[in-house]
């Protein structure tokens, strides 16, 4: 790996048009979407998209993008709503992501057209994950056994390059029953009856997300969690520089893997 691998966009462009465009991506925890209505959005490799679940129960994850002028629809994290207006031009949509309606000034020519629909993505719920795909491939992740009840999840913004944190979380662990890495984004620890998903985000080339997500207890792993972020802004300032990371198997594995595309 070299240092603009983890400090340019280049890069970041090449891993969104190989990595990110062809395989299942996790976007949050199903128990985050509890309630119809409720709705999570992330930008996942260079896509800003949401998942939502829809009044028939269904979760479905649709492109953050509104077919007027391919603005933003839902600026918020997360929240709760009965519709998604853009906040732009006013284009409205259903929960299950239907153009409902416009302003007159902005209305389209013909409302029923199914292009004005939102953009969906292919969807799957394993083991209590929402995945997206790009490309809708066939396999499903395999995550092992499912996960005890949902306890919640922490949020975390980590200035550094998203594949600094996929090596900080691989760095000192080896394959076991208590612990599984599925590429790219997800580390998953079992211990006893509680099971730590940590899931990398990148936002951008420099901007990484990581949400953990317990299952069997409550989420209380804030401080955990800080550590992360501190461990990771100080290895993202090594890997600029130049110095590799530490040698570790699955660190290797995860390098040949980047390398494949």
């Amino acid at each position: 790996m070299k240092p603009s691998d983890y400090s340019q966009g280049d890069a970041f462009q090449a891993e969104k048009q190989t990595i990110f465009s062809s395989g299942w991506l996790p976007l949050c925890a199903d128990g985050q979407l509890a309630r119809p209505g409720d709705f999570v959005v992330l930008t996942v490799g260079g896509w800003s998209v949401f998942a939502v679940r829809g009044k028939d129960g269904v979760v479905r994850v649709l492109r953050n993008a509104c077919r007027h002028q391919n603005m933003q629809v839902i600026a918020t994290p997360s929240g709760h709503c009965e519709t998604f207006r853009c906040r732009f031009h006013g284009w409205t949509y259903d929960l299950d992501g239907r153009f409902v309606g416009a302003p007159q000034p902005v209305a389209p020519r013909d409302p029923q057209s199914p292009d004005l629909h939102l953009t969906p993505l292919a969807t799957a719920v394993v083991s209590g994950l929402v995945f997206f795909s790009m490309a809708a491939p066939a396999e499903l992740p395999d995550l092992g056994a499912p996960p005890p009840a949902y306890g919640g999840t922490v949020t975390m913004e980590i200035a550094c390059n998203w594949k600094v944190c996929v090596e900080h979380l691989l760095a000192d662990q080896t394959p076991s029953p208590d612990f599984t890495w599925t590429w790219p984004l997800l580390a998953i620890c079992r211990a006893g009856p509680v099971t730590i998903i940590e899931q990398v985000v990148p936002h951008t080339f420099l901007r990484t997300k990581l949400l953990t997500h317990v299952f069997g207890r409550e989420a209380d792993d804030r401080q955990t969690a800080g550590t992360i972020k501190y461990a990771c802004e100080h290895l993202q300032i090594e890997r600029a520089a130049g110095t590799p990371a530490a040698a570790s198997p699955l660190v290797a594995d995860f390098h040949r893997r980047l390398a494949q595309g």
